[in-house]
């Protein structure tokens, strides 16, 4: 079913552009990140393919979408609640990437598979995941090392003093934390983002994308290099020590599992059990669990998120339809209500009626494209995991355009030879 009907595709020509834009916003993903860009490749990829589609007639679009069209709107009601010029912009920054993912999802879903088939959008995907690693490992070797953007030399004081800003546009290679009372500081890696928590949904979220692609049909050399890119990634992410990442792809991995098995794909059931036992083996070996263990002991991360939750859900009965408009300085805590998962930060900002729209359209993705045939079914997981994740990670940049690339692509390349 569609909102709208009529010339659904894309020509190429007319496709052209906005295909190399979002091309080159994630294969260039470095360049981006030097420049002090790398927190604007959603928009970035976005704005060209927004122009095309506004002049675009017929544009066709699943039912489903209307919950996010709605999500937006109630987003700028929203708007009406902010009090600082400083929330404004984390306000415009949160929109732009909701709105980016929008557009980024519309255009998949129009754009020819001959244009865009799943298997080039999942390469790129891989593609972006070296850099991941690769800035994983960057975090491992010079963890004390940050840069001096373009970007930063630019933006004027009063945007930099933005604490917001200053963490996007001067990159860091990991966040090196100093709990009270622990015998050494936890290093953690971070690039090429700005936390340690978008890496970790970052990897998490790819990996699909990885096993999608060593799963069709493709050299050989590309299958293996896709499966030993995940695993040189363990390495980093393993570094990280970060709970919500392993709990991520453990539940993916062994629910993709599980629909291979009913497939009968008992090969691929196989090799993926058998990668995630190396893994827990390797973690073991390493002293991964006690390091996590140790840094429960020293940081008291559990507790904390468990009163920010409490307080996120009991101030927004204060403006239980809008909410806050943005995130705002916790009451008993040195740290901001609304930013320790996508869940609580939506219903925070927006109130409960902007949570059950933005819940709504990621658990539908998730809905819609259970039944997609073949490889396809890791496309699948990456909503599925973000049905969850969004508890506990912050799903609201690039982390938002994977899922919906994902779901784009599951649901309306369903029918394509991969």
């Amino acid at each position: 079913m569609a909102l709208l009907t009529a010339d659904r595709r894309f020509t190429v020509r007319q496709a052209d552009l906005p295909t190399r834009s979002f091309v080159l916003a994630f294969a260039g993903f470095p360049a981006l990140w030097l420049l002090g860009l790398g927190g604007f490749a959603a928009l970035i990829a976005a704005a060209p393919i927004l122009l095309r589609l506004v002049f675009r007639r017929g544009i066709d679009l699943p039912a489903g979408f209307l919950l996010w069209l709605l999500f937006l709107g109630w987003t700028v009601l929203s708007a009406t609640q902010l009090d600082t010029s400083g929330r404004m912009i984390g306000f415009v920054f949160r929109f732009l990437s909701y709105g980016s993912a929008a557009v980024l999802f519309v255009y998949l879903w129009n754009c020819p598979p001959r244009l865009l088939p799943a298997r080039r959008v999942c390469g790129l995907f891989v593609l972006f995941l070296t850099w991941v690693v690769i800035g994983g490992y960057l975090g491992v070797l010079l963890p004390r090392v940050s840069l001096t953007t373009p970007m930063e030399q630019l933006l004027p004081a009063a945007l930099k003093s933005n604490s917001y800003v200053w963490e996007l546009v001067h990159p860091k290679f990991a966040e090196i934390q100093y709990p009270w009372g622990a015998p050494e500081p936890f290093i953690r890696p971070s690039a090429p983002f700005a936390y340690t928590n978008t890496w970790g949904s970052h990897f998490a979220l790819l990996a699909p994308f990885a096993f999608c692609y060593a799963s069709m049909s493709v050299p050989k050399w590309q299958r293996y290099g896709a499966l030993a890119l995940v695993a040189a990634g363990l390495v980093p992410a393993f570094a990280t020590l970060n709970r919500g990442m392993f709990l991520s792809l453990g539940v993916g991995v062994v629910y993709a599992s599980a629909r291979l098995a009913l497939r009968g794909q008992i090969f691929l059931m196989t090799a993926v059990g058998s990668l995630l036992a190396a893994a827990l083996y390797t973690a073991y070996s390493m002293g991964v669990f006690e390091l996590i263990s140790a840094r429960t002991e020293y940081s008291p991360t559990n507790s904390s998120r468990a009163s920010l939750y409490a307080e996120a859900f009991d101030r927004t009965l204060d403006s239980p339809l809008l909410g806050a408009g943005s995130p705002r300085p916790s009451l008993t805590l040195n740290i901001s209500v609304g930013t320790q998962g996508q869940f609580w930060n939506v219903m925070f900002s927006y109130g409960f009626v902007g949570l059950a729209l933005f819940c709504g359209f990621i658990w539908w993705l998730a809905i819609r494209s259970r039944n997609v045939p073949g490889p396809l079914i890791w496309l699948h997981v990456v909503p599925f995991m973000a049905s969850f994740m969004l508890f506990f990670y912050g799903l609201d940049g690039s982390q938002l355009v994977l899922v919906f690339v994902a779901g784009a692509l599951a649901i309306s390349r369903a029918g394509e030879e991969t």
